[in-house]
């Protein structure tokens, strides 16, 4: 009997280290084979101008190994299509917390925000500024900073755009952008990294716009910040573990990355926020009258 239970405790244990390794050694150890989509930048593209594209070459080097991409557009379906089925083993950046991966530690911490040019005359500092029921603001339907503008009755001064959109006819974020050049809105609301690298991209640096980040509250509207981390496959625990190293150990080569594409981020480690009376997020927890 004793003989039984040692042979059965065997197995199991080779079964279960069997198991763990064929999840280990779905990565190719000759490849850094990134999961990426062909047309989205400033995150990542086809001719590799992307601030992801970056980090991979920086993944790479680290490893000493080549890096070769699975190209498909980030739809629904994107990690079923690549990284489930072993086309390649990583996503350079995903929001934490996707159920879909295995997250490593953030990289990175990004929000939505308001834009608009300077020397136009608008003094917006938070999202119930008054300034605001006079403007036109420019929103991507569905996207969290729309919860912002209801609770403010503000919807009656949007003008809206999709939320889907096909990437071979037209980029939304640079259609937002050049609205906002050509004077088509005053303000927009939208995603911090797509605003920055396409009014750089029309030769509008940091000191020709204004940029305020939105926080998340505990209002009920949805997150406003979000932390970017990369994506593997669930089980591979290690291949996670050996990427977690890089990020601690490659954090300000990382941060030099994004600054060289434009990308405005939050500090990872916010701490206790300030309750500034002025703040957008003390604004937004006091829940101030709505701008009429």
């Amino acid at each position: 009997m004793l003989k039984f239970i040692f042979t059965f405790s065997i197995l199991l244990y080779s079964s279960f280290t069997l198991a763990r390794e064929s999840a280990i050694e779905a990565v190719d150890t000759e490849n850094l084979r990134v999961c990426a989509d062909p047309s989205n930048l400033p995150f990542s593209n086809e001719s590799k101008q992307g601030y992801e594209n970056d980090i991979a070459d920086l993944l790479g080097k680290e490893l000493g190994i080549p890096v070769v991409y699975d190209f498909f557009p980030q739809v629904i379906g994107y990690v079923r299509n690549t990284l489930n089925k072993k086309k390649c083993d990583i996503i350079i950046g995903i929001t934490a917390s996707n159920d879909l991966v295995l997250n490593t530690v953030p990289y990175m911490r990004w929000s939505y925000g308001m834009f608009y040019l300077k020397d136009n005359g608008i003094e917006v500092d938070r999202p119930n500024h008054p300034q605001l029921a006079e403007l036109s603001i420019g929103a991507q339907a569905g996207t969290p900073p729309t919860f912002v503008l209801q609770r403010y009755n503000l919807m009656g001064r949007v003008r809206p755009y999709n939320l889907t959109f096909d990437p071979r006819k037209a980029v939304i974020g640079e259609t937002m952008i050049d609205d906002l050049i050509d004077g088509l809105t005053d303000i927009v609301f939208m995603s911090g990294p797509i605003a920055s690298h396409y009014l750089h991209k029309k030769g509008f640096d940091k000191s020709k716009f204004v940029y305020i980040p939105l926080e998340t509250t505990d209002q009920g509207w949805g997150r406003m910040d979000y932390y970017t981390t990369m994506g593997v496959r669930d089980g591979e625990t290690d291949w996670k573990k050996k990427l977690n190293r890089f990020i601690k150990a490659n954090q300000k080569e990382i941060d030099k990355i994004l600054a060289k594409h434009n990308i405005p981020i939050l500090s990872l480690r916010p701490g206790k926020r300030k309750k500034a009376e002025e703040s957008t997020t003390d604004a937004l927890i006091k829940g101030r009258a709505p701008v009429r």
